[in-house]
């Protein structure tokens, strides 16, 4: 049973690993660090991140939550953006690493949300993330800054 569950194991890992990505699918690039805490503060300029922090999250869930959605949202052209965006999100590492600064706008319910990288260096591409994603950052957004 025990040769079973590793064979079975090392099928999933390289099916998993080689349907990782369609070509031409960029995804949002995170360091290869721990990420501990997630805060979420009001936008206001893209020339910096908000600084007075409306909600962050340190439960493991919730930061996976949005690790998740940051992780898997596809590269779309400019077009994507709305208006300015809802909120600055700051990603905090467990390291001494720099934190990662994004820009969110937050889909309705059923929707999808899109990202930016924190500050436009020419970078002009917006990173979408399904409505599923959006559900569920809406859920804890919601629910926490009531």
């Amino acid at each position: 049973m025990k040769h079973f569950l590793t064979i079975m194991l090392l099928y999933m890992t390289a099916l998993l690993t080689g349907c990782d990505k369609e070509p031409g699918w960029e995804t949002m690039q995170l360091l290869d660090e721990e990420v501990v805490e997630i805060r979420i503060s009001a936008f206001e300029s893209w020339d910096e991140m908000n600084g007075d922090t409306l909600l962050s999250f340190k439960d493991t869930k919730a930061v996976r939550v949005f690790e998740e959605a940051i992780r898997t949202a596809r590269k779309q052209a400019d077009a994507a953006k709305r208006t300015g965006p809802d909120y600055d999100v700051m990603v905090i590492y467990a390291q001494q690493s720099p934190i990662h600064a994004i820009k969110l706008w937050l889909g309705e319910e059923g929707q999808e949300s899109v990202f930016s990288y924190g500050f436009k260096d020419g970078e002009e591409a917006v990173y979408v993330a399904t409505a599923k994603h959006s559900d569920r950052m809406r859920e804890l957004i919601l629910q926490e800054g009531r």
